[in-house]
C-alpha cells in the first residue's frame, strides 16, 4: 500500500520514537517488512497503537484530506498528547460518525501552524467522552443559543416545585437520536465545562391571589471554554445531514 507524502508531518516525534521501542512487539512482528518500512516513513505510528489494517486505509484517507486543507509550508508537528488519544479512539468509529469528524478536525487544526496554539491537550479526551447526540448539540450551539420557556407547579404545603412542563423550546430535538435524554446530555456537557443553561427570568403564576406555579425563561449556550472547543473540534460544515 503506497505511503502518502507528508504522512510523517502528522506524527509527533515522540510517537515515532515510541514506535522504535515497540518494533520487537508481537503486533509489529506480524507486520514483517512492512513494519520496518513504517519506522522509516512514520507509519510505525500504527504499530504502537496496534491498529487494524482496515483503520490504516481510513487513516490514509484522513491524511490526504488534511494535506488538501493544510498547505505543506504551514504544516508543523502536532502535540503527541493530542494525536495519540485521537488515533486510538478513531479506530473504533466509522468515518461518518460525528465523533470521527471531530477527531479529524482536531488533527487538522493541530497540524496547522495558524491554529495549533488553540488546541488544548484535553480536547481529544473530551471528544472521546461525547455521545453522538451531544456532538450534534455542540454543533448547533456554535451558531445559536437554545431558548426554553417552562413552568413548574408550586405546592405551598411542601414549599416545593414540581411537574415541569415545556411551553416553548428551540432545543434541536428533531436532530437527536434520543431526544428524551436532553437533561442527561446537558448534565454531562455542563460537567465538562462546555455548556451552561441559566434561568434568566422567572415569573410567578398566580391564581386567586395565590402563587400556584412559576414560569421560567432559560437559555442554553456554550461556555467560553466550550466556544474554543467547538471552534477547534467541530467542522464548519457540520456532520453531513445533521
Amino acid at each position: 500500500m503506497p505511503i502518502p507524502e507528508g504522512l510523517d508531518k502528522l506524527l509527533p516525534a515522540k510517537v515515532v520514537e515510541k514506535a522504535y521501542d515497540d518494533i520487537a512487539s508481537p503486533p509489529a512482528k506480524e507486520l514483517g517488512k512492512a513494519a520496518v518500512d513504517l519506522v522509516k516513513t512514520a507509519r510505525l505510528l500504527l504499530a504502537p497503537f496496534q491498529l487494524a489494517a482496515a483503520f490504516q486505509d481510513r487513516f490514509e484517507r484522513v491524511v490526504e484530506r488534511i494535506r488538501t486543507r493544510v498547505p505543506e509550508e504551514k504544516q508543523k508537528p502536532p502535540p503527541a498528547e493530542v494525536v495519540g488519544p485521537a488515533l486510538r479512539q478513531m479506530q473504533y468509529l466509522d468515518e461518518d460518525n460525528p465523533l470521527w469528524l471531530m477527531f479529524e478536525e482536531l488533527l487538522t487544526q493541530a497540524i496547522d501552524e495558524d491554529t495549533t496554539a488553540k488546541v488544548h491537550p484535553s480536547f481529544a479526551q473530551l471528544i472521546s467522552q461525547l455521545s453522538r447526540d451531544e456532538a450534534v448539540i455542540l454543533y448547533r450551539l456554535r451558531s445559536d443559543e437554545f431558548k426554553v420557556v417552562d413552568t413548574l407547579d408550586y405546592d405551598r404545603t411542601q414549599n416545593k416545585f414540581s411537574n415541569r412542563k415545556v411551553e416553548q423550546s428551540s432545543l434541536p430535538t428533531e436532530d437527536l437520536q434520543h431526544p428524551h435524554q436532553m437533561n442527561l446530555y446537558y448534565s454531562h456537557l455542563e460537567s465538562l465545562s462546555l455548556v451552561q443553561w441559566p434561568v434568566e427570568k422567572q415569573d410567578p403564576i398566580m391564581s386567586g391571589g395565590t402563587q400556584v406555579g412559576i414560569r421560567r425563561h432559560s437559555t442554553m449556550r456554550l461556555t467560553e471554554f466550550g466556544q474554543l472547543f467547538v471552534s477547534v473540534c467541530v467542522p464548519q460544515g457540520g456532520f453531513g445531514n445533521v
